[in-house]
C-alpha cells in the first residue's frame, strides 16, 4: 500500500482534506488556497462541470444547474438530469471527491490511491455504503470509513496522555452527531454515539431565508414572483450573514437584483434576531446529548473535554447553549479541520511504517444502530443494541407462533423503531424446524458484527432437529455493480474489474467487482475480514503472485479472471 494516505472530510456544505507529514496531520489547500472547499457541483452540460467556489458562484447565474448538499442524497433515489444522463448522488459526490484528490496531488506532488473518509456517527449502512461508493468511483480506495467525532476526538487528542471522558459536539452542514468516547494514551474507546442527520446549518440557513424573504415579500408584493435565481441569492446572502453574526452584532443583507424596475433590497439582520430564529434548532440537539450520556451510563458533571467540531458551532448561542448545558467551557481548537486532521491520523496506522503517533493510536468502536428481528406482532425485537461496543456476538431466544410449522421466517432489519417496517430492511431467510406446537420451539438466534464494515452473521438454530443456517449479510450498494462501475468510467476512464474467487480446488467462493485502485493488501485485508483466506494464506492470479503493494490497475486483469487462494506452501 502507498505510505501516503489522504483523510477526507466529506461534507453537507464544505469538504476538507488532510495527510500525514513529519509525523504531524497537515491540512492541504485546495487551488484557490483554501482549507475549505465548498461541497457543491455547477454542470455547464453532461460533460462540463466545476466543483467548489466557481460552482457556488453560478448558483445564482445558473440555480437549475447547481447542486449543492449532496450528502443528505446518500442512499436515496435522487437523480440530477442533465442533458441525456440522470446523475445519481453517488456519481455527484465522486466529482467532489476527485477534485479534492486532484486538488491534493497538485498541492504535495503526491498521487494518493488510498483514503480514509469520514461519515457521520449515526448514518446507517446504506448511507455510508453510498459515500463508499462515490469515492470509489472518483478512483479512490477507501481503506476506512470513520465516525465523524471519532476523528475529530483524534485530532484533539492524540496528544494527552491523561485518561478522560470526552464528548464531541460535532454541528455540521447538514448533520448532528455526539459522540462521547474515553480516551487513554492513545486509546480511543467509543462509549456511545447518537445524533441526528437532518440537522445542521443548512437548517439554520433555511430559517434567514425565510426570514428575509417574508421583508421582502412585503417590500416587493405578494404579486412578484421568487424565483430560482432570487432563492440561489437569498441563500448565498443568508449563508454570509450566519457567518458574519458568529463575529459581529449585526450584519446588512443586500439583494442587488430583486426585480425588473425594483431598487435593490436591504435589511440589518441582528445576532438577537437571529438566535431567536434558530433557538430552537439548537434545542434540538439536547435530547441526542442526554441520550448519549445515559447510553454511556454518565451524568454531565462526568465529561472532562468538550470538543466542539462543525462550522455550525463557531455561532456564539450554539457554543453559549454547550457551556450552560456543561459547566464549563469547551476546548480550543479548529472546528472546521479537526475532522480532516483526524482521519488522515487514522489512515497512519495502515502504513508498513508507523509514525511515531499512529503506533500508540487504537480506536474502538459502536454499532450506530440497533440490529434485529420482526416478531408476529410486527415490532422489532432487538437482538444488539445501537452502541453496543464491537466486535460482538449475542444471542437470543425465541420460538414458533403456530401450530406445527415446517418453517420459520428470520426477517433482519436495522434502526430504532417500534415497528419492524418503520426500519431498514436488511434481508431475510428461512430455517427448517420441528414441527410443535406453538410456542414450543426453541429456536436460538445469533447476530454476530466483527470490526470491519457492513458485515453481520446471523445464525439460526433449532435446539429440537438440530437445523441450522448462518447467513451473512452486507451493505449493499444501492448502485448495482455494473452501474458503478459504468459510473466510473465516465468520470476516470476505468472501469471496476470482475474477477472469481476461488480456492485451490477450482470451487468458486466469491464474485466481485475489484476498484483499479485497490491494492492487493487492501483485498487481501478484505478476504481476511469476509473470512475468505486466513492471514497465512495468498492470493494467486494465473501463475503470478502479486506483491501487496501493487495495485489492481497494475495487473492489466480481464472480467472474469480467477484469483485463486493458496496456502503459503503453495501445495
Amino acid at each position: 500500500m502507498n505510505k501516503d494516505i489522504i483523510g477526507i472530510d466529506f461534507g453537507t456544505t464544505n469538504s476538507k482534506m488532510a495527510y500525514m507529514l513529519l509525523d504531524e496531520p497537515v491540512v492541504i489547500e485546495n487551488d484557490q488556497g483554501s482549507k475549505i472547499t465548498p461541497s457543491v457541483v455547477y454542470f455547464k452540460n453532461e460533460k462540463e462541470f466545476s466543483i467548489g467556489e466557481q460552482a457556488k458562484h453560478n448558483q445564482i447565474i445558473h440555480p437549475d444547474k447547481v447542486v449543492s448538499s449532496i450528502k443528505r442524497e446518500m442512499g436515496t433515489d435522487y437523480k440530477k438530469q442533465v442533458g441525456r444522463f440522470k446523475f445519481p448522488p453517488e456519481y455527484i459526490g465522486a466529482l467532489i471527491f476527485q477534485k479534492l484528490i486532484q486538488d491534493a496531488r497538485e498541492r504535495t506532488g503526491k498521487t494518493f490511491y488510498d483514503a480514509v473518509v469520514s461519515v457521520p456517527a449515526n448514518y446507517s449502512d446504506s448511507q455510508r455504503q453510498a459515500i463508499m461508493d462515490a469515492a470509489e468511483i472518483a478512483g479512490i480506495n477507501v481503506v476506512r470509513l470513520i465516525n465523524e467525532p471519532t476523528a475529530a476526538a483524534l485530532a484533539y487528542g492524540i496528544r494527552e496522555d491523561r485518561d478522560r471522558k470526552v464528548l464531541v459536539y460535532d454541528f455540521g452542514g447538514g448533520t448532528f452527531d455526539v459522540s462521547i468516547l474515553s480516551v487513554s494514551s492513545g486509546f480511543f474507546d467509543v462509549d456511545a454515539s447518537t445524533g441526528e442527520h437532518r440537522l445542521g446549518g443548512d437548517d439554520l440557513d433555511t430559517r434567514i431565508i425565510a426570514y428575509v424573504t417574508k421583508a421582502l415579500q412585503k417590500e416587493l408584493g405578494k404579486s412578484d414572483k421568487i424565483d430560482l435565481a432570487l432563492q440561489a441569492t437569498l441563500k448565498e446572502a443568508a449563508e454570509e450573514a450566519k457567518i458574519a453574526l458568529s463575529t459581529e452584532e449585526s450584519t446588512q443583507i443586500t439583494i442587488p437584483f430583486v426585480a425588473e424596475n425594483r431598487p435593490p433590497f436591504t435589511m440589518e439582520l441582528t445576532r438577537q434576531t437571529l438566535e431567536s430564529l434558530i433557538q430552537d434548532l439548537i434545542e434540538r440537539t439536547r435530547a441526542p446529548m442526554e441520550r448519549a450520556l445515559h447510553d454511556a451510563s454518565l451524568e454531565k458533571d462526568e465529561i472532562d473535554d468538550i470538543l466542539l467540531v462543525g462550522g455550525t458551532t463557531l455561532i456564539p448561542a450554539v457554543r453559549r447553549f454547550v457551556t450552560e448545558y456543561f459547566g464549563k467551557e469547551p476546548l480550543e481548537g479548529d472546528p472546521y479541520t479537526a475532522v480532516a486532521e483526524g482521519a488522515a491520523l487514522a489512515g497512519s496506522t495502515y502504513v508498513p511504517e508507523k509514525s511515531r503517533m499512529a503506533k500508540n493510536v487504537e480506536i474502538s468502536d459502536v454499532i450506530s444502530s440497533s440490529l434485529g428481528v420482526k416478531i408476529t406482532n410486527g415490532t422489532l425485537s432487538r437482538v444488539i443494541e445501537r452502541n453496543t461496543k464491537i466486535p460482538i456476538s449475542r444471542t437470543r431466544l425465541y420460538t414458533n407462533s403456530w401450530d406445527y410449522v415446517p418453517e420459520v421466517i428470520i426477517a433482519v432489519y436495522q434502526g430504532e423503531e417500534e415497528m419492524a417496517e418503520d426500519n431498514e430492511y436488511l434481508g431475510q431467510f428461512y430455517i427448517s424446524v420441528e414441527p410443535m406446537p406453538a410456542e414450543e420451539n426453541k429456536i436460538e438466534v445469533t447476530f454476530a458484527v466483527g470490526e470491519e464494515f457492513g458485515i453481520l452473521n446471523v445464525r439460526a438454530y433449532d435446539t429440537d432437529s438440530g437445523n441450522e443456517r448462518t447467513v451473512k449479510f452486507e451493505s449493499r450498494s444501492r448502485l448495482s455493480k455494473k452501474e458503478k462501475s459504468k459510473w466510473m468510467k465516465k468520470l476516470v476512464g476505468k472501469r471496476s474489474v470482475h474477477v472469481v474467487i476461488g480456492d485451490e480446488s477450482g470451487k468458486t467462493t466469491l464474485d466481485m467487482y475489484l476498484n483499479p485502485a485497490t491494492s492487493i493488501e487492501s483485498l487481501k485485508r478484505e478476504l481476511i475480514d469476509r473470512q475468505i483466506m486466513t492471514g497465512d494464506e495468498m492470493i494467486e492470479i494465473g501463475e503470478m503472485t502479486p506483491g501487496d503493494d501493487l495495485r489492481i490497475s497494475d495487473l492489466n486483469l480481464e472480467d472474469g479472471c480467477i484469483i485463486t487462494i493458496r496456502g503459503n506452501n503453495g501445495e
